[in-house]
């Protein structure tokens, strides 16, 4: 694998504070039996090949050790578990002198480590907002949830392989007290050939002038009927359909706030990383989302939805899911803009060959955990499948892209070619990619090959393209339903977005890759008002 300037990238020392509110608790109830947790299978340490770049060790500890960070240590509060948690640790035959060596003994191996920093915790979401969050959502969704309080990370000198911390790994892996532990590669936007910009990378911004920018909605072919489009037009048509009331957050590394054609934002958590081509993928995501109404540039398929990001440059992947999910609330929706190396399924790679075996983020365990977390609680998820030509039903990962086993409940999206529905060469693929968007050839913010010689905050692309192109095109068909849901006073949960989606969209050209439908609001929004979902 060649170098990227992401295996460069600075890694996060400090924590971050988040000043929204926890989901609200439901009711009181009586106690209710959950259902368990999928099994988690250990890793071996040698999942990833061995030059595969990582940025992090992560370790969780046995769901009931109550282990938590005190004065830069790992400690496991006894006194602070509840009956809960104690059948729990029982369950596994463990005790607390168990737990407490054995944390002691994570400290040891992570001393090993290449690393940058001591051991953190993995989400920076205050401890009480991860509890909070983990009880509503057991009680919304009757299923056991993850502690996200018992992950841990190190940071990982830059250039750090996986070959070189898999012995490491499995020497966390062998003690009881640990669930799991794997070193985590850096992600990547899901956009085709990110980081090959130098055109674009050569442009310096400027301030904004005039002439007045022309109107692209006509070149938006995906805001058209079916079977080209998700037939956006007609969501504006109804009560909600522009996705009033929502609120959306974009999970990845840049934005250009200052565009033109972007609204003001909700919430901006995290730090950006100040690298334009990181900064035009998240501008070009949330014009197909919510670029504004008006008489210039673009407008985006739910833009009367409110949107906000999550930053990864200081903080995990998985911390700024959980932080996102938060913000949003019940009936919100998050977007996971990202992908990373994963294992090689075997599939030769015959184009896009810089990102071959990306894949989609909840094939790591924290990650899905947030995940499934956030649904749990009534949010909506959206996940690119990733750029890396995988059949995510390979044996290659482990079923962990089995729905039967293994359901973060989140809509993982494919890319296709923008009119005849077929596959990109390069998308992954499978039983679990839920539905498809378009893949190339996406008109949005950004870039600045479309009127680009006025600065940045007049960037317009018509080439934005990926599972990158693809997922916000799905984020705003759900996010018109959702809007049209609240304005009858419902709300669809992400398995329910999910399935009406599957239900009512365009089929993908016959292909034996599976990519799934292409949403139709025209289909979709009449059940929605029915209640029929």
């Amino acid at each position: 694998m060649t170098t990227s300037f992401l295996s460069m990238r600075p890694l996060r020392y400090a924590m971050l504070s988040l000043s929204v509110l926890a989901f609200a608790p439901t009711a009181a109830a009586a106690p209710q039996r959950l259902k368990p947790r999928e099994l988690v299978a250990k890793p071996t340490g040698r999942e990833l090949a061995p030059n595969t770049y990582v940025e992090r060790i992560v370790v969780k500890f046995h769901e009931g050790s109550h282990v938590r960070l005190r004065d830069n240590k790992l400690v496991a509060l006894t006194s602070e578990r509840d009956a809960a948690e104690q059948s729990l640790l029982a369950g596994r035959n463990l005790d607390s002198a168990r737990v407490q060596d054995n944390a002691t003994q994570v400290e040891s191996l992570l001393e090993r480590a290449p690393r940058t920093g001591g051991v953190a915790r993995l989400f920076d979401t205050p401890e009480a907002t991860l509890t909070t969050n983990k009880a509503s959502g057991e009680k919304q969704s009757g299923q056991q949830l993850a502690d996200l309080n018992l992950y841990f990370e190190v940071p990982l000198m830059p250039g750090t392989t996986a070959e070189r911390v898999a012995d490491l790994v499995g020497a966390l892996n062998a003690l009881d007290g640990v669930e799991l532990a794997y070193a985590e590669p850096p992600p990547e936007p899901a956009m085709v050939n990110f980081a090959m910009e130098p055109a674009v990378r050569s442009l310096l911004a400027a301030a904004d002038i005039p002439p007045a920018t022309p109107l692209y909605e006509g070149n938006q072919g995906y805001l058209d009927a079916a079977p080209n489009g998700v037939d956006a037009r007609y969501g504006w048509t109804l009560r909600g359909g522009t996705g009033t009331g929502v609120k959306v957050v974009d999970v990845e590394g840049g934005w250009r706030t200052t565009h033109e054609d972007m609204p003001n934002l909700f919430f901006m958590n995290g730090t950006q990383y100040a690298d334009i081509g990181w900064r035009n993928h998240g501008t070009a995501v949330l014009g197909e989302i919510v670029g504004a109404s008006n008489a210039y540039g673009v407008t985006g398929i739910a833009h009367g939805a409110q949107a906000g990001y999550a930053a990864i440059g200081s903080q995990s992947s998985a911390s700024a899911i959980a932080n996102a999910a938060t913000a949003v609330g019940r009936g919100g929706i998050v977007l996971i803009e990202l992908h990373a190396q994963g294992p090689s399924d075997g599939t030769a790679c015959t184009c896009n060959t810089a990102q071959c075996n990306y894949i989609a983020m909840e094939y790591w365990q924290a990650n899905y955990d947030a995940i499934k977390t956030a649904t749990a609680n009534g949010v909506i998820v959206v996940e690119a499948a990733g750029n890396g030509s995988a059949d995510l039903d390979a044996a290659a990962y482990g079923g962990r892209f089995n729905r039967n086993t293994r359901d973060s409940e989140a809509i993982i999206v494919g890319g296709s070619t923008a009119i005849t529905r077929a596959p990109m060469c390069w998308t992954n693929f499978g039983g679990r990619v839920d539905v498809h968007g378009w893949g190339e050839r996406v008109y949005s913010m950004g870039y600045g090959n479309v009127w680009g010689s006025h600065g940045e905050d007049q960037f317009y692309t018509s080439s934005f393209s990926g599972t990158s192109s693809a997922s916000p095109i799905v984020v705003g068909a759900a996010a018109s339903a959702q809007g049209v849901a609240r304005a009858n006073g419902r709300l669809l949960t992400s398995a329910q977005m999910r399935a009406l989606l599957r239900a009512t969209g365009t089929p993908q050209e016959a292909n034996a890759r599976q990519i799934g439908p292409r949403p139709d609001l025209r289909r979709a929004l009449p059940r929605v008002v029915a209640g029929d979902f």
